[in-house]
Order: structure tokens, then C-alpha cells, then sequence
């Protein structure tokens, strides 16, 4: 880890801000949201974290007295956060506490564990910007109490962010969750590289694509899997050829690890799409490596003053010719308006993340490999969809948020958590949900702010008690948080 910080360090360029919006800070990405619904920014705001450097020279040339009040609002609100977000030194506590693990998360989850204790420093110098990162987590579910989980070292190099760390990342527009990659699991450690100001080709031949971004990282997954150390890829390339239209195309691959091959000829096998080859009986025990490829693509329109968008997520085990094949889906819609001085967001979404039907006759394959056993998972918990495998979910998500920065959240979701039954009752694979029936999941949570700290309660029911990575859940929990920042 050393020698990967030591080599980033040197293509460091000069550092304006923090180099990102981390996932998490869901009011901060409603209103960057609004603002890219209503023309002010141009990028490219499905890839997360999401450079300020693709948003910044927007929200400077911006004319507030052309935007409707809610969009000044937005405006006001996202050039504050950037504002913060290039002081030199930033301090952040925080303590949250609840009955049981978060199993359910979505875009502005935080927590993981039952009880977390975290500290973070950030610093932005003129030629890096780093963050210390650390997480004290009593009796972790996966045993790691003691987490640098956030961490980095990043820099410029023209107009590439170059990264090492552990970053928490969200492919995609939904809300609820992200079938290719989502922060569901903690963030694999990996060295990243990311386009920052997303301008569009000058060359008439690529200018009709518009603003586009692009990311690419190489991580390392745990030792205590089927394969051992195995490598996580990943590549992301959303584009923007109309300010209400935006499509990304996404890919991550396990690959190598302890006893497979990781020779360049191996790699060279993966990048061409030499496995996952669908139906033509070739053993995935002699694949390069395991693939999820995906096609997302978000549509906005305005509607009756609001601004809405439809969005659809595609995502695929197989490829059959170049395109992911056995695929799963989610699919949402989404509505963002003000109403007695209050901002409130709306989303719907669906997801199914089966491959087949129940009866099938071949088995079904989502995040699942008959070689990387261990499936696309990270410390037990799925890279993908919170929900991991074969679920059917119907999530309704709402926020409001109040001028004094307080925030009201409600999600409500219907559940049929791993219908085909496979669990994690083996050392390896299958989903880490268990349950008898579909069941109705609810939580509510408020926040508000007094000074520099911010106290958020949420109480949260289960209507049937489930598992997950065979802890009992049910019934009816209570969380409190507290998030400290200086000025």
C-alpha cells in the first residue's frame, strides 16, 4: 500500500477542492439532481463519487436571477457545499447506534454496523488532497471492528484524477440501490482514475455524444473467500448527448486471485469478453475471470412544475454478442418539487434481480460463479443490489427537505428476499437473506441541526422476521446519530 500511495503522489497536480462527492450525502445530491434537471449543470451525475470539477465551472457561470426559486435554492445550497468543500482542513465525527446491522441500504446510508464509532480529517493541499478515515465498529459482523474504510490520497494529472483508497462508489441513477455497484458493501481498496470536468469532443465526429465522464479502478478483494485475494475491475463511461437524457455503460470483473491465472494473456482474455459466453457450454472453471456488465439511462422531464425523470437499469452475467445476456433489472421513477416552502422528492423504484424463473431448469446465476465461489459479494454483504439475488422489491422512497437544512426521510418497500432459497448455509456463495415470505419493510428518519452537529433518529419495522448472514431480524428498532463537524 505504501509503494501505491508513494506512486500516486507523483502525477499529483495541483488540487482546487476536495477532488469528490462521496455517496452518502443524499440532500447534496437531490439538489445537484435539480440542478442538471433544470439546464445549469451539463455533466454527466450518475457516477459517484462525482468530481466538483464536473459540476464547478457550472455552478460559477450560473445566473440565479434565470432560475425558478426552487432551482436558486439548489444553486445557493451546492455552491455552500462546495464552498466548505475547499477549505484546507475539514473535521468530521460521528456516532450512531441502533439494534441491528443496516441490511437495507440505499444512496445516503451511512451506517453499517450496530454500533459505529468514526473520525475522519480531510485535507487539500496545492499539489494532493488526502483523508484519514477511521471506524471503530464493536463486534462487526464481519469481524473487522476496525475499519480505515474512506480513506485516500488522490491528485490531477491534466484533467485525470488519479486515487488511491477505499471510496465508497454508486454506478447508476437509482436511489434504492445499483444492480452493478452500489455502497451496499464496504469499499474495496483500489487504485482509481476518473475524468474530472466532463467537457464535451470539440471534433464534430464524438461532439453529438456531449459531456461525458469516465472511471476505471483495480481493487483487491478478502483473503477469506473461495479465492483467495481475487482482484475486482471496474469501468464506467456515462454519457450526456442531451441535457435530459444521460446513459452510462458499466463492467466489473473478478479476476486472478490465489491459484488463478493473472498473467497479461489472462487479462487479455477478460478485457475481449472471452467468458461469460452464455449458452455455448463453455466451463467456467477455464474462464478468465467473472463479469456483470450493465446499461443504465435516465430520462428528465419537466411535469406540472416539477422536475421529473423516468430511469431503467440493465445488468447481465452472460454476453451474447457484446451485450449482457441473463440479465436482471430495476427500473424507477422520480419526481423533485417544492410545496410550502419545502423541497420534496419522490421515487418509485422496482427491482428483480432473478435470473429465469423459479423453475428454471437452469440454475439461477445472479452474482453467482461456479469458480469465484464466494460470489460478487465483499465481507458478506453484495457489491450490487442491497437486495443480492434473486429478489423482487418494490421501494418507495421520500424525502423533504426544509430550508434550516432539517430533513424528513420515509422508505417503504415490499420484499421477496431470495426467493430460490439459496443461503449462505455453505462457506461460500448464495445470498445472505433468508426468509419465508415477501413482507412490508419500513423506516422513518429525522434530522436536524443545531450548530455544528446534526442528530438524525429513525425507527425502522419488519412485518416478518428474516435473516441475513444468519442473524435474526424482526420487529421494531430505534437508531440515533450524531454527526459532529466543526467550523
Amino acid at each position: 500500500m505504501r509503494i501505491l500511495f508513494a506512486a500516486a503522489a507523483l502525477v499529483l497536480g495541483e488540487a482546487r477542492a476536495a477532488p469528490w462527492i462521496d455517496p452518502g450525502d443524499e440532500q447534496l445530491r437531490h439538489h445537484i439532481q435539480v440542478l442538471a434537471d433544470a439546464g445549469v449543470i451539463s455533466a454527466p451525475i450518475t457516477t459517484w463519487p462525482l468530481p466538483w470539477a464536473a459540476i464547478a465551472t457550472d455552478l460559477d457561470t450560473a445566473v440565479e436571477s434565470r432560475l425558478p426559486d426552487a432551482a436558486r435554492w439548489s444553486l445557493a445550497y451546492t455552491r455552500f457545499s462546495l464552498k466548505q468543500a475547499e477549505s484546507a482542513l475539514n473535521l468530521r465525527a460521528r456516532a450512531g447506534t441502533r439494534p441491528d446491522p443496516v441490511v437495507f441500504r440505499d444512496f445516503g446510508s451511512e451506517q453499517r454496523e450496530e454500533n459505529e464509532l468514526h473520525g475522519e480529517l480531510d485535507w487539500v493541499g496545492e499539489s494532493l488532497a488526502a483523508r484519514l478515515s477511521m471506524t471503530w465498529a464493536p463486534d462487526a459482523t464481519d469481524g473487522k471492528d476496525y475499519r480505515l474504510d474512506g480513506s485516500y490520497v488522490a491528485g490531477v494529472l491534466g484533467n485525470w484524477g488519479v486515487n488511491v483508497g477505499a471510496l465508497e462508489r454508486w454506478w447508476g441513477p437509482a436511489w434504492q440501490s445499483s444492480l452493478i455497484l452500489s455502497n451496499s458493501a464496504r469499499p474495496v481498496t483500489a487504485v482509481s482514475l476518473q475524468r474530472q470536468a466532463a467537457t464535451a469532443f470539440e471534433t464534430p465526429w464524438l461532439s453529438w455524444i456531449g459531456p461525458w465522464s469516465f472511471t476505471a479502478f483495480a481493487g483487491q478483494l478478502e483473503s477469506d473467500r473461495a479465492i483467495p485475494n481475487a482482484k475486482l475491475l471496474g469501468a464506467r463511461l456515462a454519457l450526456k448527448p442531451f441535457s435530459s437524457f444521460e446513459i452510462g455503460f458499466s463492467r466489473v470483473a473478478q479476476w486472478g486471485g490465489d491459484g488463478r491465472p493473472q498473467d497479461l494473456g489472462s487479462l487479455w482474455d477478460l478485457v475481449q469478453g472471452n467468458d461469460n459466453l452464455g449458452d455455448d457450454g463453455i466451463d467456467e472453471t477455464n474462464e478468465p475471470g467473472n463479469q456483470i456488465g450493465a446499461v443504465d439511462l435516465r430520462i428528465g422531464f419537466p411535469l406540472a412544475g416539477s422536475y421529473s425523470a423516468l430511469y431503467v437499469q440493465y445488468a447481465g452475467e452472460d454476453e451474447s454478442n457484446g451485450f449482457p445476456s441473463r440479465g436482471f433489472l430495476l427500473g424507477g421513477v422520480e419526481s423533485a418539487f417544492s410545496y410550502a416552502d419545502i423541497f420534496h422528492r419522490v421515487a418509485l423504484e422496482y427491482a428483480d434481480t432473478m435470473v429465469g424463473t423459479l423453475d428454471d431448469s437452469r440454475p439461477n446465476t445472479a452474482y453467482e460463479h461456479s469458480t469465484y465461489q464466494s460470489g460478487y459479494r465483499y465481507f458478506g454483504r453484495p457489491l450490487g443490489s442491497t437486495f443480492d439475488n434473486d429478489t423482487r422489491a418494490v421501494s418507495l422512497l421520500l424525502d423533504h427537505y426544509f430550508a434550516d437544512s432539517f430533513q424528513l426521510s420515509w422508505r417503504i418497500g415490499q420484499l421477496a428476499l431470495n426467493r430460490d432459497g439459496g443461503n449462505r448455509g455453505g462457506e461460500w456463495g448464495g445470498s445472505p437473506f433468508l426468509a419465508e415470505d415477501s413482507f412490508l419493510w419500513a423506516e422513518i428518519c429525522y434530522s436536524f441541526i443545531i450548530k455544528n452537529v446534526k442528530v438524525s433518529t429513525s425507527v425502522y419495522n419488519v412485518g416478518e422476521e428474516f435473516y441475513w448472514n444468519n442473524q435474526k431480524i424482526d420487529g421494531t428498532g430505534i437508531g440515533l446519530a450524531i454527526d459532529y463537524r466543526p467550523e
